[in-house]
């Protein structure tokens, strides 16, 4: 039978000559009601604190959708596997500060840091000595609906980068252009 909230007994009625309980007897160290009090918030810390971990909200960072430069839209996972379900072979970088490193992103004729700008694939007219590129962001996709301009790999050293979709026309005469698909290459903090 469950006990009520009438049934439990007021400690100021109980009297100057009323027996202590014998409920903690069995501890060494002498039951006080501070160290009582103690256990039971460290014992609700403990829990609290599991079923943080449990969900991930301590042990891991959720991923969250990033918006680019111009508002094209970052991809919000950390892997492409509605394309590519067994993965993909990363290929690497034809120029910029990540060639001698692991190789990170996919697809593209051209891969590095220098087609990025502020993290983002570059967008405008830029000139490398005579020759003159046009870089355009582009939105893609991974999979059959979703459009996004950039995704998230991660290396076997544990690095993130972002990988961000363009194209880029190089100009050898101002009639004459080559357009390839090109990835910025970034590191994310």
């Amino acid at each position: 039978m469950p006990l009520t909230v009438d049934q439990i007994p007021d400690h100021e009625l109980a009297g100057p000559g009323a027996a202590r309980s014998t409920a903690l007897t069995g501890l060494t160290v002498p039951a006080r009601r501070r160290t009582v009090l103690r256990g039971i918030a460290l014992g609700a810390l403990t829990v609290g604190a599991s079923a943080l971990n449990w969900s991930g909200a301590i042990a891991t960072r959720r991923a969250r959708a990033e918006t680019g430069r111009y508002g094209l839209q970052g991809w919000d996972r950390t892997d492409c596997r509605d394309a590519y379900p067994t993965g993909y072979d990363q290929l690497a970088d034809t120029s910029g500060d990540y060639v001698n490193t692991y190789a990170a992103c996919f697809g593209g004729s051209w891969r590095g840091s220098d087609l990025c700008e502020a993290g983002w694939h570059k967008f405008g007219t830029w000139m490398y000595g005579d020759v003159r590129a046009d870089h355009v962001p582009v939105s893609t996709s991974c999979g059959a609906t979703t459009t996004k301009n950039a995704w998230r790999w991660t290396t076997p050293d544990g690095v993130s980068y972002r990988c961000s979709d363009g194209y880029t026309t190089y100009w050898s005469s101002p009639d004459v252009g080559q357009t390839y698909g090109t990835i910025c290459r970034s590191a994310l903090p």
